[in-house]
């Protein structure tokens, strides 16, 4: 392999490293709660299988591509090594998307009431709870008031305001941009999900509809990768 395609393959194996562990390291930042009703229960033990899938969806792919990558040429390997790079910063949520799905706006109801006992009140569990029903239903992409939801995201309060990836949330009303391959599908499960009857009980209601354009934004954010570490190898990519 001639020095510059070993630099280009060296790179290439260090950009992959770092996708991966982005996709695949999960927010242990997220506030853990010691009591949990069973609709957290069954929400939580729903995601974790839905994440369970999607890592073996992911170990399955990674095992064609080796073979891919073990049967071709050295320029198909590269090739295939681009390619999976792209496939995986999509995933990490580091590309702007543009393409069917919904769109939720989450509004205040008010209703003929005064009393501030029925104000809308949004909370990180309401918010988390809407994102793990959406991700259970086949979401591709999310995004909160375009703040690009990733492995890393955590929805937490801080004081008392609500944090998406740092940021604080501005007041109602929200919009919720969600990505799908299949937006009918979605939009019918949204319309009578469970979350938009929690939301309604904390005087939330949502305002569905699908979108043909889409368009959800890429992560800007400052990635935190403190265990990852490069290792050098002259042996990378063979001689």
């Amino acid at each position: 392999m001639s020095q510059k395609n070993k630099t280009t393959f060296s790179l290439a194996m260090m950009i992959f490293g770092i996708m991966l562990a982005i996709h695949f390291q999960s927010s242990s930042e997220q506030e853990v709660r010691e009591t949990r009703d069973m609709w957290e229960i069954r929400s939580q033990l729903q995601s974790e299988q839905n994440n369970q899938q999607v890592l073996q969806n992911e170990l399955n792919d990674l095992k064609a591509v080796q073979a891919q990558y073990e049967s071709t040429s050295e320029q198909d390997q590269i090739k295939a090594l681009n390619e999976s790079i792209t496939s995986l910063r999509e995933k990490a949520g580091l590309t702007d998307i543009v393409g069917p799905g919904i769109q939720i706006e989450l509004v205040p109801n008010y209703g003929e009431r005064s009393d501030p006992l029925f104000f809308p009140e949004l909370t990180p569990e309401l918010l988390n709870r809407l994102v793990n029903e959406i991700n259970s239903y086949g979401a591709n992409h999310i995004a909160i008031n375009d703040e690009r939801l990733m492995n890393l995201t955590a929805i937490r309060l801080v004081g008392n305001q609500i944090y998406i990836n740092q940021r604080p949330l501005p007041d109602l009303p929200l919009t919720v941009k969600i990505s799908s391959n299949d937006p009918n599908r979605l939009l019918s499960y949204m319309e009578v999900s469970q979350s938009r009857d929690e939301f309604a009980m904390h005087n939330i209601s949502f305002n569905i509809e699908k979108v043909d354009n889409l368009q959800i934004p890429a992560y800007d954010g400052k990635l935190s990768l403190q265990f990852i570490e490069v290792i050098e190898d002259d042996k990378a990519g063979g001689s």
